[in-house]
């Protein structure tokens, strides 16, 4: 029978910063978005001050303002900075090269505990736990989680289940039910007690259904997680789409959705960042632009692949009384490179072909596109031998790159037309912790 683990990192982003301050388990800790802009994390402690939110906004007998948001993430720093001093709140700019390597280190992990492991997301995965018994599996799923708390110090919590929306609904009951002590085994249950459960969730809970498809459903009197268990899934079919149809069935205990669902490598490599301060300057943005490249050729090549397109696309602020104006334009050439200057090179070409002076430019961005593993391209067959040399001269090269920023930290060793000394552009992360495990000079003291 099948049965799937989904495990889950509670509060990723804050617990990474935790894990190396242990201190702060009994305060309030939240992190912020690009530029120290929004809350997009945040510990139990710190999700418990939104009931203090609420009530410092109450507008009096008329209650509470329709529009206001029912929870402090996603809301701009500056409104809740207060509230969070109040309560004595530790908050951190967002930290994404210790995040990352924390992410790295608890997949490896968590993939010893199953022949089949599926990476979703920065912090999720999917394990194939079919070859064990449903006693056996909760077992096995309670020593995972301690070994990732014993290893690195990260809390996680595990779902299992016949499906994998069933064991993403168990992850979430793992968090919510606190005798569950972060693992529940939803396929363990009676038909009774399963449903139960899940008539105590909300159907836009449930794994791939958005907002608008839960209004849409409670139009039909679906409200719950129960209801559309329950549902005529050739009606649901009819009505809406064959994903919600297996969703239906999933929810029955009937595996619909395969196991790796995902390609096993990126078919598209975003790098795109708001700046710390407007761009005015071709020449500052043509930096702007290569640190981008810089940093989704890296991801190209840790995936062992290689691209033949890519796109740069500059705009200025949203929301502003100066003129706006944005662009975006795309290469496209015919050998796959994964070469961080050949790169560079197509991308400042498209870079002169939608600037315009005259403008404060608040974002840019590259997007890596047509991506194929290595070994997998269709190459000229008329290339010239001294083509295929400086191939391998390329690859050497990048190799040895990419070999001394493992092991002496992040842009140790970068292109000089990324603005070694000049980066005031880069984005504002005035709360940054240290990036422990991946700069020498920023290891943990311990005394």
């Amino acid at each position: 029978m099948p049965l799937y683990a989904l495990v889950d990192g509670n509060s990723f982003y804050a617990s990474c910063q935790i894990a190396f301050q242990p201190w702060l388990k009994h305060r309030p800790v939240v992190v912020l978005s690009n530029n120290d802009g929004c809350i997009v994390a945040a510990n139990d402690l710190a999700k418990q001050l939104d009931r203090h939110y609420f009530k410092q906004r109450n507008l009096g007998a008329g209650g509470y303002h329709a529009a206001m948001p029912n929870s402090m993430m996603f809301q701009p720093y500056y409104k809740v900075a207060g509230l969070l001093k109040k309560h004595d709140t530790v908050v951190f700019s967002s930290n994404y090269e210790l995040y990352e390597d924390m992410s790295h280190r608890m997949h490896r992990i968590t993939a010893g505990f199953a022949e089949r492991q599926t990476i979703y997301s920065i912090d999720e995965s999917f394990l194939d736990f079919g070859n064990l018994t449903l006693e056996a599996a909760e077992r096995h799923a309670r020593k995972l989680r301690q070994t990732v708390d014993q290893y690195l110090g990260l809390p996680v919590a595990v779902g299992l289940g016949r499906s994998k929306t069933e064991a993403k609904l168990a992850n979430r009951l793992a968090k919510k039910l606190s005798y569950s002590n972060g693992v529940f085994n939803l396929g363990n249950l009676s038909e009774k007690a399963h449903d139960a459960l899940l008539k105590t969730l909300e159907v836009g809970e449930i794994w791939g259904v958005g907002k608008r498809m839960a209004n849409r459903l409670h139009e039909q009197n679906i409200h719950t997680a129960y209801d559309l268990k329950h549902a005529d899934s050739k009606t649901v079919r009819r009505l809406y789409s064959v994903h919600l149809e297996r969703t239906v069935q999933e929810l029955n205990g009937q595996a619909c959705l395969p196991f790796y669902d995902a390609h096993p490598y990126k078919r598209q490599i975003i790098s795109s960042r708001s700046f710390g301060r407007n761009i005015t300057d071709l020449q500052e943005m043509r930096q702007a632009v290569t640190y981008h490249v810089c940093k989704a050729a890296e991801k190209l090549r840790r995936q062992q692949c290689r691209c033949t397109s890519l796109s740069v696309h500059i705009r200025t602020a949203d929301h502003s009384f100066k003129p706006t104006y944005r662009n975006q334009q795309s290469i496209v050439w015919i050998r796959p490179s994964d070469d961080s200057i050949v790169l560079s090179r197509y991308a400042h070409q498209a870079l002169r072909a939608i600037w315009q002076s005259g403008f404060d430019y608040a974002k840019a961005g590259v997007v890596l596109s047509d991506i194929e593993p290595w070994g997998t391209e269709q190459f000229d067959l008329f290339s010239p031998p001294e083509d295929l040399a400086a191939e391998q001269k390329s690859t050497n090269l990048m190799q040895l790159m990419d070999r001394i920023n493992r092991h002496n930290g992040q842009n140790s060793l970068q292109l000089g037309s990324s603005g070694l000394l000049n980066n005031s552009w880069k984005m504002r992360r005035n709360l940054m912790s240290p990036r422990y495990t991946t700069q020498w000079g920023e290891l943990l003291t311990v005394n």
